[in-house]
């Protein structure tokens, strides 16, 4: 009797459960879901609402069993507003930023957008021009409260001119009033007239990655998000966003669509490194067929975005579910990511021309060098910046560039990893001869690093598959395919 009892109570908790549930899914009120014009992620359509995000948001909410209405507003501050106070509202197309993070609950990401900063004409600025140098611009067009813009407002631009719309700033820069405008690549090509992109802009310099998700009121309920989030990932997996994307950007290549997972690296062969461009375009390396391999393993491959080192960096501090790789594991950087790894050994040395004489035995004769090259923001960076060097040369965004700047005589050394050294050296024809290891500065592993807001499960996941790799052969397989010789981490 008692066993009936406490079945007949498990029954009861049960549908009293699943009640709660379908009445927290539902909600009783309708989503109040709306975007303003941004193509090509939100716009009208003959009375309805398109677009990357809206029919991305569309299907999934659809899929979640939530009833909803999309509509079109007037002004972004206006819509941003509502869905801050509610109730029952939800905002498409909005930026995932560390200020925003505990403002609304989350959902996505649906598309991503690269922040850049365009001219009108041709001038012989070679792209990416450094953003500090971007500061020196002219005035720059920009659309009062929006994300591309108060990302520079944060960087430190003064020459920014504001306007009240996109249009408004748009018809400025086609107009020639003003050189220079800051926006998203995608909206910008979707906006101007055909063919006028290529015939009459030029991209200057990308400064931002960015995320665009469904941004809900605080007041509506977890399991409605995470029943929607679900929804978005299965979209992801099954590539039903991708084909979302290609109804509206015919030519976007698989790389810049969103995953479950944000990957992020840096040009640092052999690493990681390009190939080709448009539809053949690919990425390829040692970190790289490690990672696709762990992905292999977990059941699905996402894309893995190729950036600037800053870009991906601070993302990937933030940002869920993102990684950027191969991150030297730093003291200064244990607490900033989740680790998995060792992936890579980071044995840095100064270099110098051989035919220069000069010695580097101490760090005190390093300090006294005119100067060293390395990459910008890298972890070589920060150690010269820690040990008080007052001869840094950070110009260079990628190893290579360091690299060229040695052989040309810009710098007189450099601070970089022997992996990379040699391999540049070979790859460009170079004799190991003509250039100097002096003393060794570091020596770090490097690891595939996580943000914290990343959940532990996925992180202790692919640390189980790559410590499996490392047990059944398959790492050393990878390892000795691109740096035979070299002892493993």
């Amino acid at each position: 009797m008692k066993s009936v009892k406490i079945i007949f109570t498990l029954v009861l908790a049960l549908l009293f459960f699943n009640c709660c549930v379908k009445d927290d899914l539902n909600n009783s009120a309708t989503l109040d879901i709306s975007g303003i014009e941004f193509i090509p992620n939100v716009f009208s359509e003959n009375g309805k609402v398109v677009g990357v995000d809206a029919d991305i948001a569309s299907q999934a909410i659809q899929n979640a069993g939530i009833n909803s209405k999309f509509s079109i507003s007037n002004s972004w501050q206006d819509a941003y507003n509502a869905t801050l106070a509610g109730t029952n509202k939800a905002l498409l197309t909005v930026s995932y930023t560390p200020e925003r993070a505990d403002l609304f609950k989350w959902a996505g990401p649906t598309s991503q957008g690269i922040y850049g900063i365009f001219e009108k004409g041709r001038s012989d600025f070679i792209f990416p021009l450094p953003i500090d140098e971007c500061k020196k611009l002219s005035q720059i067009a920009v659309v009062r409260g929006w994300s591309e813009t108060t990302t520079l407002e944060d960087l430190g631009f003064t020459n920014l001119v504001y306007y009240n719309t996109y249009n408004e700033a748009l018809n400025a820069f086609m107009n020639n009033q003003i050189k220079y405008i800051s926006s998203d690549f995608y909206h910008l090509t979707s906006t101007l007239p055909i063919g006028y992109y290529l015939e009459n802009v030029n991209a200057v310099t990308r400064y931002r990655t960015v995320y665009y998700y469904i941004a809900f009121s605080k007041d509506v309920s977890d399991a409605v998000v995470s029943r929607v989030q679900g929804e978005i990932e299965n979209l992801i997996k099954n590539n039903s966003t991708g084909s979302i994307i290609r109804k509206y950007i015919p030519r976007m290549i698989d790389n810049f669509v969103a995953g479950t997972i944000q990957l992020f690296t840096e040009y640092s062969p052999p690493s990681s490194y390009s190939i080709g461009e448009g539809t053949s375009y690919d990425v390829k390396g040692s970190s790289i067929d490690m990672l696709n391999v762990i992905m292999e393993r977990t059941g699905y491959i996402n894309k893995i975005n190729l950036t600037q080192w800053n870009d991906g960096y601070e993302i990937a501090q933030y940002l869920p579910n993102s990684a950027i790789f191969a991150t030297a594991r730093t003291p200064e950087r244990e607490n900033k990511f989740q680790w998995v790894g060792p992936i890579s050994t980071n044995r840095t040395y100064f270099y110098t021309l051989s035919g220069s004489g000069l010695q580097v035995q101490t760090i005190q004769q390093a300090k006294a060098l005119e100067s060293i090259g390395t990459p910008n923001g890298w972890f070589t960076h920060e150690f010269l910046l820690n040990n008080n060097f007052n001869n840094i040369n950070a110009t260079a965004l990628t190893s290579e560039d360091a690299f060229n700047q040695l052989v040309n005589g810009e710098v007189k050394a450099i601070l970089l990893p022997e992996i990379d050294l040699k391999w540049l050296a070979e790859t460009n024809e170079i004799p190991l001869s003509n250039i100097t290891q002096h003393m060794q500065a570091m020596d770090y592993n490097s690891y595939i690093a996580f943000s914290p807001s990343t959940p532990r499960s996925t992180v202790q996941l692919w640390q189980n598959i790559l410590d499996q790799m490392k047990s059944d052969g398959t790492f050393s397989t990878i390892w000795n395919k691109w740096h035979n010789g070299v002892p493993m981490p």
